[in-house]
Formats: C-alpha cells, sequence, structure tokens
C-alpha cells in the first residue's frame, strides 16, 4: 500500500474515531453518527483502492457491507425517544449490525486474508468496541440528544 495513503487514512479513521467515542461517552447522537458515518467512508475508499489494483472481488463485498453501514449512520435528525419502542429497537439492531461488520472487517485484516497493514484491523476493532459500548450501555441515565 502507499504509505502516503496509508497514513491519510491512518490519520482521517483516527479522527473520526475520536469523534465517534467523544459523541458516545457524551450521550451527543449527532456526533456519534458523524464520526461513524464517516469512518464508513474510509474502507469504501481504501477497498475501491484495492479493488483497482487486484480485482479481487472481496473488495466489493466490503464496499457494499460499509456502503450499508454509511447509509444507516447518516447523521440526520431524525427525532426519536423512549417512546418510540420500534425505533429503540432498530438502533440496537443497527449497533449490532456496525459491530459484526466491523469485527469481520477486523477479522479479515488481522488474517491476512486482505493484503492490508495490520493497524486497519485494530481500527475496526476500536470501532467494535465503541459500537459495544453503546450498545450495551443502560438506557437510563440519559437520552441520546
Amino acid at each position: 500500500m502507499n504509505p502516503i495513503l496509508e497514513s491519510a487514512g491512518n490519520i482521517f479513521c483516527f479522527i473520526f474515531i475520536l469523534v465517534a467515542a467523544y459523541g458516545a461517552i457524551k450521550r451527543i447522537r449527532g456526533l456519534f453518527l458523524f464520526g461513524i458515518c464517516f469512518f464508513g467512508i474510509c474502507p469504501i475508499i481504501g477497498e475501491g483502492i484495492g479493488y483497482a489494483q487486484d480485482n479481487n472481488i472481496v473488495h466489493l463485498f466490503i464496499i457494499v457491507m460499509f456502503l450499508g453501514q454509511v447509509i444507516v449512520t447518516l447523521p440526520i435528525n431524525t427525532p426519536f425517544d423512549e417512546k418510540n419502542k420500534a425505533a429503540m429497537a432498530l438502533s440496537n439492531r443497527i449497533g449490532c449490525a456496525i459491530l459484526v461488520i466491523n469485527l469481520f472487517q477486523g477479522y479479515l485484516i488481522l488474517s491476512k486474508s486482505l493484503d492490508l497493514p495490520q493497524q486497519f484491523g485494530f481500527i475496526h476493532l476500536v470501532v467494535a468496541l465503541i459500537m459495544i459500548y453503546t450498545v450495551l450501555r443502560p438506557k437510563k441515565d440519559k437520552i441520546w440528544t
């Protein structure tokens, strides 16, 4: 991989992860979704470059997974609260889906199935940890704003 692209990917992923983590800890839904959404764009760009280099169909599968993640995490101002049980259940399922996507991608990178540097695998595992935190954190203490 090109060292300049690798460095840029690391910097942008790190920034977006910090934004998502801050949003998750402070319960600021807009920041959390912004960080997760724009983090999802980084693997799309990286896998697009990977597909252009070796035409491996696995790259397209990963692009579609992360495109779905970007779509469901777009930071739009759709209001929902604890009263809407369907929205709350759906948000937990979306969180679990993002968790599985990032665990799978982290596994693929760390098992050397993809020819990517290992730090990208660890980055995906950090996003999975953030998602575990948001899914398992008790909902009683503060509603997401």
